[in-house]
């Protein structure tokens, strides 16, 4: 079967699933958007990086001069709910879906948005943000993982002196920007 089909049909599963469709607000599910070819993924808690606080974020990619077609973007939650609200099983669901989504992707690095997100794919749920971003960590299938803080934390901190929050994901950002130029080369 072709790639192509299978994002079709991972798309039609999430549009049919009840579990992705919780209210009328949810009447679009968001399975992601970017080059599906690219070695970058950026992997956040929910879908709010298409929505108000997407304007941050693409301000953060512009900043270290990334364009949309160097990554993929998307988010283990793929309706208008909040990944610490899920059940066990609804977790387990949508993890399945982000385990096909990266196979179909092969991505070389996955740039983990925040806290959450960080310690559902690091299989540590002791982890703290301010202690794993700027590390590299190895994933399955050779993959690697470089958490930055999550968009949503960095609007509500001001703070841009050397050391806070919004210096160090940029500081981040500018790294993983070297490690995509390394893997081109």
């Amino acid at each position: 079967m072709k790639i192509n089909n299978l994002w079709e049909e991972l798309s039609f599963e999430i549009n049919t699933c009840k579990i992705f469709k919780k209210s009328e607000k949810d009447s679009k599910v968001l399975l992601g958007g970017g080059n599906r070819n690219s070695n970058l993924l950026f992997i956040g808690d929910d879908p709010n990086l298409f929505e108000d606080d997407g304007v941050f974020f693409k301000n953060l990619y512009e900043l270290v001069d990334l364009s949309p077609e160097e990554f993929y973007l998307t988010n283990i939650v793929k309706c208008n709910l909040k990944l610490k609200d899920l059940t066990q099983e609804e977790k387990k669901i949508y993890a399945d879906v982000l385990d096909m989504q990266i196979a179909l992707l092969n991505p070389k690095i996955i740039v983990t948005l925040g806290q959450e997100i960080s310690r559902f794919l690091l299989r540590d749920h002791t982890l703290k943000i301010s202690e794993i971003r700027g590390k590299t960590y190895d994933w399955d299938g050779g993959i690697k993982i470089n958490p930055i803080y999550d968009p949503n934390f960095l609007l509500r901190n001001s703070d841009k002196k050397k050391g806070s929050p919004k210096w160090l994901t940029w500081k981040d950002m500018e790294e993983i920007k070297k490690i995509m130029e390394d893997i081109h080369e």
